[in-house]
């Protein structure tokens, strides 16, 4: 394993299982470790300053989630993620952000719906600057926003726990030219049926947006 990772210390053991586990799965979707690259127990833990348990409990985790596998005689190896896995990802959260959307509209609260428009105007601000880590950092409030006033802690849950697996696909999407437009105006779309109270209308505003968020991923990591 090449990359270095940066040493991390907790006194809770199960905070330390989720640290790791979180900092090699978005080494991995980072790119920073590549497919069929190895995984070594030891290495890792020595590089992020910890025991062997909780490194060798963060790879079963990541096995069950595909990022990597072991092969006999070789170790655990980086798998990565091809095009059908990105899209079958993508056609899931298209599900999941419809049915939190037709939720979210019949529980939303004012002060969120005023959350949300505050939040476009600020993508809109920061997006005229150039800023797009920024407005990157805002998009992903304005759909937590959502989630949260759907208020259903196991779908919440469910969701979350594809949460950076979307969050890296939005943000290659949104830099393909015109896309941070063209989501602003799907944005307030959504807005514009969680006003309304219209449930069907605001779960096929956010489903219409996942799907033109996969088209323009598809669309950059193809050229």
């Amino acid at each position: 394993m090449t990359v270095q990772l940066t040493p991390i210390k907790f006194d809770d053991m199960g905070h330390i299982r989720d640290s790791v586990f979180s900092t090699l799965r978005n080494a991995i979707l980072d790119g920073k470790l590549k497919p069929e690259e190895r995984l070594v127990e030891r290495d890792i833990a020595e590089q992020l300053g910890i025991s062997r348990t909780p490194v060798r409990e963060a790879i079963r985790k990541l096995e069950l989630e595909r990022l990597v596998t072991h092969i006999p005689r070789k170790g655990v190896v980086v798998t990565g993620f091809s095009k059908s896995d990105v899209l079958e990802i993508m056609a899931i959260r298209k599900v999941l952000e419809g049915l939190i959307c037709c939720i979210a509209a019949t529980k939303i609260k004012e002060k969120d719906l005023d959350r949300l428009e505050t939040t476009l105007k600020q993508i809109q601000v920061e997006y005229d600057k150039g800023n797009q880590k920024k407005v990157n950092q805002l998009n992903d409030r304005f759909h937590e926003i959502i989630y949260r006033s759907a208020e259903s802690p196991r779908l919440y849950e469910f969701h979350n726990t594809m949460r950076e697996y979307i969050n890296k696909f939005a943000h290659v999407a949104y830099t393909k030219p015109g896309r941070t437009e063209e989501a602003l105006i799907e944005h307030n779309k959504i807005v514009h049926a969680l006003r309304n109270r219209d449930s069907q209308e605001a779960e096929e505003a956010g489903k219409m947006h996942v799907g033109k968020s996969s088209e323009a991923y598809m669309e950059i990591t193809s050229q």
